[in-house]
């Protein structure tokens, strides 16, 4: 069913982020800003319209009667919590069936690391063991040859992946047929051909692959999970490469090294982006805690 969703924000950062999370999950949906586009044409083809508005800068009552229950889009706090939005959006006759609501789809997980390499791979293997529960766990590393933690067959490496998936062609599934079994029990492509592929062929290759990605990992053909070790990109591409990501888990040394590394932007900016519950944080010298970050590190709205 098509509908139009109408958001009322000022702020060009905060509608996009808006515009880019609600169209995961009603890729049917117009989305438009008001603000912007003030034609009727998507209405003439929607079955009904929805309003999100931003009570600081919108009187709800200046909506058309026809406008039914415009939805607030922060609530005390100042937090835009996507999940309200999203279950408020929805509209009663889609929700799914009893047997669409028992099916489980994988996941898409981002590791950015800032640790010794032994460091990371014993994380990653505990997220192995975790997802024993899918049919196939996949590993990508978008990082550098000398980083990466298993050195495939020639013919079948990360480059050869990434030159793939930006045909028209590329189906989501494709990525297993450049995978081999590691000694982790992950199907992953390995290493790239040349010590500097991920950089040398753009920021906007990795991407493609991560969206191709995220729609393995969704797809309701199997359960696929899929675990993106994340490194050397520049800190303004992480949020694009991490959009369509459940989950990024950011690894560092120690919680007194945090300042020098200057992870506490890091996390803030990802938080912004993400939402903090798909952040979590672990540190070397505490292998089995994790802290998220919390709103001490936020000086702005986020979306979540």
């Amino acid at each position: 069913m098509a509908f139009t969703i109408k958001i009322y924000e000022k702020d060009e950062y905060i509608y996009s982020l808006l515009r880019k999370r609600l169209s995961c999950f009603y890729p049917d949906a117009y989305i438009i800003d008001p603000y912007l586009d003030e034609s009727d044409y998507e209405d003439r083809f929607s079955d009904y319209t929805r309003v999100i508005y931003d009570p600081h800068d919108t009187d709800p009552e200046s909506f058309s009667d026809e406008i039914p229950s415009p939805i607030r889009l922060t609530e005390d706090g100042g937090i835009i919590d996507c999940a309200r939005l999203i279950s408020m959006l929805k509209p009663v006759e889609s929700a799914p069936s009893p047997t669409q609501a028992g099916f489980k789809t994988g996941s898409l997980s981002a590791v950015i690391p800032f640790v010794y390499s032994d460091v990371r791979e014993s994380f990653i293997r505990s997220l192995s063991l975790s997802s024993s529960d899918s049919f196939f766990n996949v590993r990508l590393d978008l990082t550098s040859k000398l980083r990466s933690s298993w050195h495939g067959r020639s013919g079948c490496n990360m480059t050869s992946l990434l030159e793939a998936c930006r045909s028209r062609k590329f189906a989501p599934e494709d990525i297993l047929k450049y995978c081999n079994m590691d000694d982790m029990g992950f199907l992953t492509p390995g290493s790239t051909a040349d010590y500097d592929d991920v950089n040398e062929l753009g920021v906007n290759r990795s991407i493609t692959l991560m969206r191709h990605a995220e729609r393995l990992a969704h797809s309701r053909n199997r359960t696929v999970n899929v675990t993106a070790v994340i490194e050397g990109f520049k800190m303004k591409d992480l949020p694009e490469l991490l959009a369509g990501c459940d989950v990024a888990y950011i690894l560092l040394p120690a919680r007194n090294a945090v300042e020098d590394l200057g992870s506490q932007d890091l996390i803030a900016m990802l938080t912004k982006v993400l939402g903090s519950e798909r952040i979590k944080v672990y540190y070397a010298d505490e292998p089995d805690k994790n802290a998220s970050c919390g709103n001490s590190l936020i000086r702005r709205r986020i979306a979540v």
